[in-house]
C-alpha cells in the first residue's frame, strides 16, 4: 500500500525533510555517547559561522552586511519558502548593528514565532540549513540537529545557545 502525505506548510515540509535526514544518518558520536559526547559546537551559530582562511568569512555580521545590499537568489528563495506570504520578503535585510553581540538571541526581536515582519526563526533556519541541492550544512554536517540544538543532560531541556560572534 502506498501512502502519500501532503505537506501544507513550509514547516511541515522542513520537518519531514529533517526526519528523513535524521533516519538516514550513520551512527556517530551522538549515537554512541548520547548527551555525553563532546560537543564541537557548544555555542551553536557562532561556533559554525566563523572567519577562517580555508572557509572564508561566514560570520553572521559579515553575511548581514551583504544581505543589507541584496540576499543572493538561492537564499532568497529559501526565505520565501519559509513564510506564508512570500510577497512580504523584499530581498534585503535591515541594518542590525548590535546583533553580533548575542547570536541568535538578538534575531528573535524580529524573527520570533508568529512574527508578521520577518520569517519566524525556527522555520527559516530549518529551511536554510536542511533543504536545497548542494546544501553545505547537510553535506558537511549531515544535517545533525545537535550542532544547533543543545540538551541539558540533567533536565532533558533543549535550548539554542546564544553568544557573541568570534
Amino acid at each position: 500500500m502506498k501512502v502519500t502525505m501532503r505537506l501544507r506548510t513550509p514547516f511541515a515540509a522542513v520537518a519531514a525533510a529533517s526526519v528523513a535526514l535524521a533516519l538516514a544518518q550513520p551512527p556517530g558520536a551522538w549515537a554512541e555517547q548520547g548527551a555525553q559526547a563532546k560537543d564541537a559546537f557548544p555555542n551553536g551559530c557562532v561556533d559554525c559561522h566563523t572567519s577562517t582562511s580555508k572557509g572564508g568569512d561566514t560570520r553572521l555580521s559579515t553575511l548581514l552586511k551583504q544581505w543589507m545590499t541584496a540576499v543572493e537568489p538561492a537564499l532568497l528563495d529559501k526565505t520565501k519558502a519559509s513564510v506564508t506570504d512570500p510577497s512580504k520578503v523584499k530581498g534585503k535585510h535591515p541594518a542590525v548593528p548590535k546583533a553580533a553581540a548575542a547570536l541568535p538571541q538578538s534575531c528573535m526581536t524580529c524573527h520570533r514565532r508568529g512574527s508578521t515582519v520577518a520569517p519566524p526563526f525556527a522555520t527559516l533556519m530549518h529551511t536554510v540549513h536542511l533543504t536545497g541541492a548542494g546544501n553545505q550544512f547537510v553535506a558537511q554536517f549531515q544535517g545533525q540537529c545537535t550542532h544547533c540544538h543543545k540538551m541539558d543532560a540533567k533536565t532533558g531541556a533543549w535550548r539554542i545557545p546564544s553568544g557573541a560572534e568570534k
